[in-house]
């Protein structure tokens, strides 16, 4: 396993999630415990965006603001306000997101609240299109991180409960099919996803303190060590890596949720923002 040199930037959170890049290139996430959307500033600071519970995933909006997950899927302007994407009928709430090429946006589905006694029961995963539009499979246990190969071929989907990453081709309408396993691990559980240039992909597993690195053939590539055990998920800005933890009773005692960068010799595959 090799060991990055991780930079921490700042700490003083509780759980850590969904570190994403804005439109300028700023990292911005989410602090779950107190429900708050932050970007870090290149000073160091950190600037509040709003107020959101339950969020897993973020992503840059096209014109402006973010997507968003938690209870819904919405669109969080540069002012605060929400514009909805997709309520969650009558399951709990939206998950992990990422984008395709053409700026449509997948997010994964909890039919109920994702903790402990709970969690695992059942899932389903969705992409949202242009036009309002929203497509669903389901069979999935916990959904967690999702990536799209940077050819747009390939959408990668972690199911953390049995250890898996999915895998499935892109059609022509780009929807997911023939899905099978990429990877499933024995005891480690699979919770952030993110894309390098090579179409290889960077899973990392809550808990233990590793990331591995996919490639698309499902080998293991890489074995790193993460910054804390508890790292959640991870997001690229070129050269960079960041990570995010968190920080805690029950997770880590000893630590605050923190924000942490390194360079792992590969450059990221660009997030394309969200045109939904």
């Amino acid at each position: 396993m090799q060991d990055l040199e991780w930079e921490l930037l700042i700490e003083g959170f509780g759980k850590l999630e969904a570190p994403c890049l804005d439109l300028e290139g700023r990292l911005c996430f989410v602090d779950r415990t107190a429900g708050h959307l932050l970007r870090l500033e290149p000073d160091g600071s950190t600037t509040f965006l709003a107020e959101r519970t339950h969020v897993g995933g973020l992503v840059a909006h096209v014109d402006g603001g973010l997507v968003a997950s938690g209870h819904t899927v919405s669109v969080v302007g540069a002012d605060g306000a929400e514009r909805t994407l997709l309520e969650p009928g009558h399951a709990w709430g939206f998950n992990d997101l990422g984008t395709d090429p053409d700026g449509r946006v997948f997010v994964g589905r909890f039919d109920a609240d994702p903790l402990p006694p709970v969690s695992g029961q059942g899932g389903s995963l969705w992409r949202l299109d242009g036009d309002g539009a929203a497509h669903c499979y389901d069979g999935v246990q916990l959904t967690n991180g999702i990536g799209v190969s940077p050819d747009g071929y390939r959408l990668y989907h972690n199911d953390t409960t049995p250890h898996l990453v999915w895998m499935s081709d892109l059609d022509e309408s780009g929807m997911p099919v023939n899905r099978r396993h990429l990877y499933q691990f024995d005891d480690e559980s699979p919770d952030g996803l993110a894309m390098d240039e090579a179409g290889c992909i960077w899973v990392v597993l809550i808990g233990s303190g590793r990331i591995v690195r996919l490639s698309p053939d499902g080998r293991i590539d890489g074995e790193f060590r993460g910054p804390r055990d508890w790292t959640a998920s991870i997001c690229f800005d070129g050269d960079d890596l960041y990570a995010v933890t968190f920080g805690g009773a029950p997770y880590d005692p000893d630590h605050t949720g923190a924000v942490f960068r390194a360079r792992p010799g590969v450059k990221g595959a660009p997030v394309q923002p969200a045109r939904v």
